[in-house]
C-alpha cells in the first residue's frame, strides 16, 4: 500500500505524542517574523507570484569561485508523490533556469531531521509538511507563513476546508498541494451505492455467499482516521481550525446515539481491534473478495489491479438520522525560514500548490486541493467532493494525545463496553489534558 496513507494514521500517535514537544525544545525560535504591519497588496495572480523573482540571479558563486546554478532543495516523505514533485522540478528549471532537488526521506524523524539540519547549515529550502504538522512547524520556527496568497486567492481557488488546515494563530501557513480522506469502495458486480450503513447491513442479512468467499464489509476499525466518522456531525474537538483548547466535546446525546450505531455494527461485521490492518483491506480488494470497505485515496492509483470491478462513492450517513463526519489531512509546501533563496522557494511551493496543480492527478494519482481545475477522471472529481465536506486533521499540540485516548475509546466501545461511560472517560481524559 502507499506509504504516507498508512504511515500517517500509525505513525501520528507516537509522533505527535512522544516528538512534539522535544523538537519545540529543540527548534530555534525566529524573533520578529510576521509582526509587522500588513503591506497594501495588489491582486494575487501567479504573474504577480512571478514578479517577485524578476532581476533576481539564477546563479550563485561557488567556493571555488565559479558560477554554479541556483539550487533549490525540496524534502518529502510520501514515496507516491515523488514523480509529481520531479515533474514540477524539471518544469520549474525550464521555465525560470532555478536547479529543484528533490530529496525522499524517511517519516519517522522527518521533523527532527529537518531541524538537526537547519542548525547545520544544510536544511531544505523547501518541506512538505501535513496540517497536523503546522502549529508545531510554525511554533520550533521551522516555518514561514504564505507570503503570496492574500485571503481573497485562497478562497477564489481552495475550499474552505484547506484554508481551515493550513490557519493557526490567526495566519496562513504553507501552499496546499494534495490531501487524503476517507472513501466507500463497492463491489459494482454484485450491489449498488449504499445509501446508508443500513443499506450495507440489510445487504449482510440478504446475500448468499455461494463461494463462501466473500467478506461482506471491512474498514480498518484499528484506524482512529477512520472510527473518527462515527461520532458524526456534532462531535466539538478542538474547533474550527483544529487548535482552540477551549472546544472539545465528545460525550454530548448526539454523539452517543452515532457511537451506539457503530457499536452495534459488530453485530453484522465480525472484525477484531487487535489484528485489524488496512493491509488486510488492501488485500481482500485485489483478491476481489471484499463487498464493502472504507479506503483512503491510495485506492485512486490502484482500482484496475483490484479482483473485481470495483465503484468508489462518498460515505454515507449511519441513518436518516445518524450523519457521519469524515476526516481529512491535506499536505503543503512549507517555506523554510533558513533558506538563502527565500523568493524562488516561495514560488516553487506557488508553482506545487497552484499552477502545476492540473498535472497532480495524472502524474501521481493524487487528488490536488486547488478547487478551480479540471477533474476529467470520475474518481478525482469524487474524492475532491468527499475532501470539501470534511473537516481537517486537528493541530494542537495535545491532539497526539487525543489520538492515544480515542483508540483505546473506540476499541472498547466496539468490543461492548457501555458508550456512555467510555465517551465520558475520553471526555474527562482530554479535559485534564487541555486545562
Amino acid at each position: 500500500m502507499e506509504k504516507r496513507i498508512k504511515k500517517h494514521s500509525a505513525n501520528m500517535l507516537r509522533k505527535l505524542a512522544a516528538g512534539g514537544m522535544s523538537l519545540l525544545t529543540a527548534g530555534l525560535l525566529l524573533t520578529g517574523c510576521g509582526n509587522g504591519e500588513p503591506e497594501t497588496q495588489t491582486e494575487a495572480t501567479y504573474a504577480s507570484f512571478e514578479e517577485t523573482v524578476t532581476g533576481l540571479p539564477v546563479t550563485v558563486k561557488g567556493e571555488d569561485g565559479n558560477e554554479a546554478p541556483l539550487q533549490l532543495n525540496v524534502w518529502y516523505f510520501d514515496e507516491a508523490a515523488g514523480p509529481y514533485y520531479e515533474a514540477a522540478a524539471a518544469e520549474f528549471h525550464d521555465r525560470y533556469g532555478v536547479e529543484v532537488v528533490c530529496t525522499r526521506k524517511d517519516e519517522v524523524n522527518y521533523l527532527e531531521d529537518i531541524n538537526k539540519a537547519n542548525q547545520s547549515g544544510s536544511g531544505p529550502d523547501v518541506l512538505i509538511a501535513s496540517n497536523d504538522e503546522i502549529r508545531k512547524l510554525h511554533l520550533a520556527g521551522l516555518i514561514q507563513e504564505n507570503t503570496l496568497y492574500t485571503e481573497e486567492f485562497w478562497k477564489s481557488h481552495y475550499p474552505e476546508v484547506t484554508w481551515n488546515a493550513n490557519r493557526s494563530d490567526e495566519k496562513q501557513y504553507g501552499y496546499p498541494i494534495y490531501m487524503d480522506t476517507c472513501l466507500m469502495i463497492y463491489d459494482s458486480t454484485i450491489t449498488t451505492k449504499p445509501e446508508s450503513f443500513g443499506s450495507i447491513t440489510d445487504f449482510a442479512v440478504n446475500f448468499v455467499d455461494e463461494t463462501n468467499t466473500k467478506t461482506i464489509f471491512k474498514w480498518d476499525i484499528a484506524d482512529p482516521f477512520c472510527d473518527y466518522l462515527f461520532l458524526g456531525k456534532n462531535a466539538q474537538i478542538l474547533g474550527t481550525y483544529g487548535e482552540d483548547t477551549d472546544t472539545f466535546e465528545i460525550n454530548n446525546e448526539s454523539v452517543v446515539q452515532n457511537m451506539t450505531y457503530y457499536q452495534s455494527l459488530h453485530e453484522y461485521f465480525s472484525m477484531d481491534a487487535d489484528s485489524s490492518s488496512y493491509d488486510s483491506i488492501k488485500g481482500a480488494l485485489k483478491d476481489g473478495t471484499l463487498v464493502y470497505g472504507i479506503v483512503k485515496t491510495d485506492v485512486l492509483g490502484e482500482l484496475s489491479s483490484y479482483g473485481t470491478t470495483y465503484a468508489l462513492c462518498p460515505v454515507p450517513d449511519l441513518s436518516a438520522e445518524l450523519g457521519v463526519q469524515n476526516l481529512s489531512v491535506t499536505y503543503s509546501a512549507f517555506v523554510n525560514p533558513f533558506t538563502k533563496t527565500s523568493e524562488y522557494a516561495n514560488l516553487f511551493s506557488a508553482f506545487l500548490s497552484y499552477e502545476y496543480a492540473g498535472n497532480q492527478f495524472g502524474i501521481s494519482r493524487k487528488v490536488a486541493v486547488r478547487s478551480d481545475i479540471d477533474r476529467s477522471d470520475a474518481n478525482d472529481a469524487l474524492a475532491y467532493e468527499q475532501y470539501c465536506n470534511t473537516v481537517s486533521l486537528p493541530k494542537a499540540l495535545e491532539n497526539g494525545d487525543f489520538w492515544i485516548y480515542s483508540e483505546i475509546c473506540f476499541k472498547n466501545i466496539w468490543n461492548g463496553n457501555d458508550v456512555a461511560t467510555e465517551l465520558n472517560a475520553l471526555q474527562e481524559k482530554m479535559d485534564a489534558r487541555l486545562k
